[in-house]
């Protein structure tokens, strides 16, 4: 039978209360621009690959990761509008909580859809997440490696490349130099502080981090929007295990 450390309960109550934190701070930041303010909480998730170094046992991390993975189904827009039918009362009669729930309903499905109105990248996201957990439990190091490059690369990429992007090129979907400039900084600079704080030497992270980063550049310039929520993780986690690392 499963059972969980304290050390499981303390790190899956530090990545909740987290969550809830970015999500309020995310929300006054929602009133500006939404795009920027998503990929602000996009940013912040990743950082959760630092409270993995709490956990004891492969499966409390599953477990979390795999809820989040739950949340971001229900909030797609098409469960949004499955749930909004079922509360469609006649106008008068509503009562509180239906009002209340209605409410946080609409809520949610504006955080599902990116700004490229992809409604699955989020979705992606906390599969990436879960698998990886699953994966590499006992390796936190891996997690970090195929997270932080999604969270700081592709963020601080469509972050800068949205207000700055002066040199746009075409290969699938349209890019700027400036943004693929922002993912490779972003990329490396995020993973060496993912790799030393799990141990790996700071001229090894260093060297690692770089090349990963000129791949992720190259990758997420190519890959449809949405679709490099899977292919980014994937990438940096296979060009991490051949480094040989780990």
């Amino acid at each position: 039978m499963l059972g969980f450390s304290l050390h499981d309960v303390l790190g899956g109550v530090l990545v909740y209360v987290y969550i809830i934190l970015i999500f309020l701070a995310v929300e006054k930041l929602w009133k500006g621009d939404r795009a920027v303010g998503r990929k602000i909480l996009h940013i912040a998730m990743g950082n959760i690959v630092f409270i993995l170094a709490f956990f004891d046992n492969w499966y409390a991390e599953v477990l979390i990761a795999g809820s989040a993975l739950l949340f971001s189904l229900l909030i797609t827009q098409r469960m949004q509008l499955y749930f909004l039918n079922k509360l469609t009362v006649v106008p008068g009669e509503e009562s509180f909580f239906r009002k209340a729930y209605r409410k946080v309903i609409r809520k949610l499905s504006l955080i599902s859809a990116s700004d490229a109105g992809n409604e699955w990248g989020l979705v992606y996201y906390c599969l990436m997440f879960t698998v990886l957990a699953g994966l590499f439990a006992k390796s936190p190091v891996v997690v970090a490696v195929g997270m932080l490059p999604l969270a700081y690369g592709d963020g601080l990429g469509a972050v800068i490349g949205r207000k700055f992007g002066r040199h746009p090129y075409r290969i699938i979907d349209k890019k700027s130099i400036e943004g693929s400039l922002a993912v490779f900084a972003g990329t490396a600079l995020s993973l060496v502080g993912g790799m030393v704080y799990y141990g790996v030497p700071l001229q090894d992270a260093a060297w690692m981090s770089a090349a990963i980063g000129l791949v992720i550049m190259v990758v997420e310039g190519v890959t449809p929007k949405g679709l490099d929520n899977l292919a980014i993780p994937l990438s940096a986690v296979v060009l991490f295990l051949l480094f040989g690392a780990v």
